[in-house]
C-alpha cells in the first residue's frame, strides 16, 4: 500500500491554468504581479495599467475564477455568467481603495470575462447573506487577440475613485470615536484641513464641468435660433412645410415636440435653478443638441431646395461637425 500524498485537485488545476491564461493576456496592458498565496484573502493579483511601457495612475485588484465548462455558468439566454462569492470576500473588496475586478476564465476556450462586482451591489444590503451571486456579462470579453484594454474597463477604475467620499467618511467616524485628548484633536484638525483643500478642488472641478455643459446648451440654443432666423427669411418655401411659421412649429416627436421658444423657456428655467443636477443638465444637453440638429438639417434641406446649384460648404461643414459631435457621423 502506497503512502498517503496530497492531492492536486481538479479545481486547483483549473484555477492555476486559468490564472496563467489571465496573466498572459492582462500582462500585455498591465503590470500584474501575483499575491503570495498565503496572503490571498480574496484578491489574486494587483494590477497597474501601462501606456507605452509607462505605468499610469490606474490601479486595480483582481480576483480570478476559472471554469472548464463555461456553459454551466451561463444564464438561460446565454448573455450573462453567474458566479457566487462569499460576503466576507465582498466586504474585503469594499475596504480597498482601488476597484476589484472579478475575472471568470473559460479555460477550455481561453477567453476571459470580467465585471466590476461592487457596482452591482452598491444599493444592496448583504448583511443577512453568506454568499452573493454576481453576474458577469458575456460581452465583457478579453482573449489573446485583444490588443487594448476596453474603455469600459478603464472607466470602472475611474468611477471607483469617485466613491472616495464614502471611504473618507468611514475614516472620520473612526477618528471621532477616539478620545478627545490633545493628540486626537491635532490629528482631526490636520485631517480636516487636508479634506477641506481637496474637497474645494473637487467642488471647483464639479462647478467647472457644470458651467461647461451649460455653455454647450446655450451654444446649441443660440445656433438653433440662428437657423430659425435664416429659415424665416425663406418665407414662401418654409411656409409650405411650416404654415404657422418656423418659430411656432414644434420640432421633435410625441410629447417631446416643442417650439423653439418653449425650449428656450425650459432651458432658462432649468439652468437658473441652484439645485440643478448634472444628470438633469446632461439630459437637457442631449435634447437641445438634437433640436439644433433638427433645425440645422431642415435649414440644410431648404437651402438646397431654394438654391440647388449654389455652394453650401459652410452648412455642410457645420452639419458634419454636429454629426461627429453626436456620434452619428458615417
Amino acid at each position: 500500500m502506497g503512502e498517503k500524498l496530497p492531492k492536486y485537485t481538479k479545481n486547483q488545476q483549473i484555477g492555476n491554468r486559468s490564472a496563467t491564461i489571465l496573466k498572459s493576456v492582462i500582462q500585455k496592458y498591465c503590470i500584474f504581479p501575483d499575491i503570495e498565496q498565503s496572503q490571498d484573502l480574496g484578491i489574486d493579483f494587483i494590477g497597474t495599467v501601462i501606456n507605452d511601457g509607462t505605468p499610469t495612475e490606474y490601479n486595480f485588484n483582481a480576483q480570478c475564477k476559472g471554469t472548464d465548462n463555461s456553459e454551466v455558468k451561463l444564464n438561460a439566454d446565454g448573455t450573462v455568467f453567474a458566479y457566487p462569492i462569499k460576503v466576507s470576500t465582498i466586504n474585503y473588496w469594499k475596504q480597498k481603495k482601488d476597484v476589484t475586478f472579478l475575472f471568470l476564465v473559460d479555460e477550455r476556450n481561453e477567453q476571459i470575462y470580467w465585471t466590476a462586482p461592487l457596482r452591482e451591489i452598491e444599493n444592496k444590503d448583504l448583511s443577512a447573506k453568506d454568499t452573493y451571486i454576481f453576474h458577469v456579462p458575456k460581452i465583457n470579453c478579453l482573449d489573446k487577440n485583444s490588443m487594448v484594454l476596453p474603455e469600459p474597463f478603464i472607466f470602472e477604475i475611474i468611477r471607483y475613485y469617485a466613491n472616495f467620499s464614502e471611504t473618507v467618511n468611514k475614516q472620520l467616524d473612526k477618528i471621532q470615536d477616539y478620545s478627545t485628548d490633545s493628540d486626537s484633536r491635532t490629528n482631526m484638525l490636520e485631517l480636516m484641513e487636508v479634506l477641506e483643500k481637496n474637497f474645494n478642488k473637487v467642488d471647483k472641478k464639479y462647478k467647472e464641468t457644470i458651467d461647461k455643459l451649460i455653455e454647450k446648451i446655450k451654444f446649441d440654443l443660440e445656433r438653433s435660433f440662428y437657423y430659425c432666423g435664416q429659415l424665416d427669411q425663406m418665407d414662401e418655401i418654409v411656409r409650405t412645410y411650416c404654415p404657422n411659421g418656423i418659430y411656432n412649429t414644434p420640432f421633435g416627436t410625441g410629447n417631446s415636440a416643442k417650439t423653439i421658444e418653449e425650449c428656450k423657456e425650459k432651458i432658462n428655467a432649468l439652468i437658473s435653478r441652484n439645485d440643478v443636477t448634472y444628470k438633469e443638465l446632461f439630459e437637457l444637453s442631449k435634447e437641445v443638441s438634437e433640436m439644433r440638429g433638427n433645425f440645422l438639417g431642415f435649414f440644410r434641406e431648404m437651402a438646397y431646395e431654394d438654391m440647388p446649384f449654389s455652394n453650401h460648404d459652410d452648412i455642410e461643414k457645420e452639419f458634419n461637425e454636429w454629426l461627429r459631435e453626436t456620434g452619428k457621423f458615417g
